[in-house]
């Protein structure tokens, strides 16, 4: 019988080890915060307010186009102040109440301060339920724009053999910096434009007809790096740059 309830105790006290372990891991898993759905880099929560504009969203001012409504991205312009450095491209989640909807930064509000989003109409609607409420107050992270999708690059119109004015599309991140070269040694920066989301360059070597080499860098110092074969510029053509940024 003593043998029985020394066994018995021994039992207990492995029994009550195991559960005290799963304790332990699941207080663990609890804590954990995973950055982002599929990895990268998710900002805080911070307080912010959304508006929306009346203006179309289909013409080339626009240069990021509104994805398939199941993805839930739609177009948001942000606050000048919001970044300085003029980095477009970058996405977020925007909550309010219950709700959150992914909206990708594609211009800039010319009077706004660092907390302003201004939405598509869509996109307004979509989050509150109401446009008549005009001006809502929300919270907002900067998130990845996820995509498995390559960087690429279009030309934009007006563009010629001695001007490039070129859009990126699909960084993961938003874009700090475009440098161009000729021979993959020397590399120009092409001039983020103020309140748009395209890059400019007068050609700094003979014309821009001939291959390039593009290097983009996101705001967290990714860079990707691709070949432009182009025999001539072309007005909308769009080149495929390879890969993306890492998340």
């Amino acid at each position: 019988m003593k043998i029985r309830n020394i066994l018995l105790a021994l039992l207990l006290t492995v029994s009550i080890s195991c559960k005290d372990d799963e304790n332990t891991d699941n207080k663990e898993n609890t804590e954990q915060t995973s950055s982002s759905e599929d990895g990268g880099t998710v900002t805080d929560w911070k307080d912010g307010y959304i508006t929306f504009y009346g203006q179309p969203s289909s013409n080339e001012s626009y240069p990021y186009p509104l994805p398939e409504m199941e993805k839930g991205y739609y177009n948001v312009a942000v606050g000048v102040y919001f970044f300085p450095d003029y980095i477009l491209g970058s996405a977020y989640e925007i909550k309010y109440k219950d709700k959150t909807i992914r909206v990708v930064g594609k211009d800039i509000c010319p009077d706004g301060d660092n907390s302003w989003f201004d939405n598509t109409p869509e996109g307004f609607e979509f989050l509150t339920g109401d446009k008549a409420l005009g001006k809502v107050n929300v919270k907002w992270r900067e998130t990845p724009y996820y995509t498995d999708k390559n960087l690429v690059l279009k030309i934009k119109s007006g563009s010629n053999n001695w001007f490039l004015g070129a859009f990126i599309f699909n960084g993961r991140y938003g874009v700090k910096k475009v440098e161009l070269s000729k021979d993959g040694k020397k590399f120009y920066e092409m001039t983020p434009y103020k309140y748009n989301a395209f890059w400019e360059l007068q050609c700094p070597f003979d014309q821009y007809n001939c291959d390039l080499t593009v290097k983009v860098t996101d705001r967290y110092g990714h860079v990707v790096t691709g070949v432009m074969k182009m025999n001539k510029v072309e007005d909308g053509k769009t080149y495929d740059l390879g890969k993306n940024f890492e998340y």
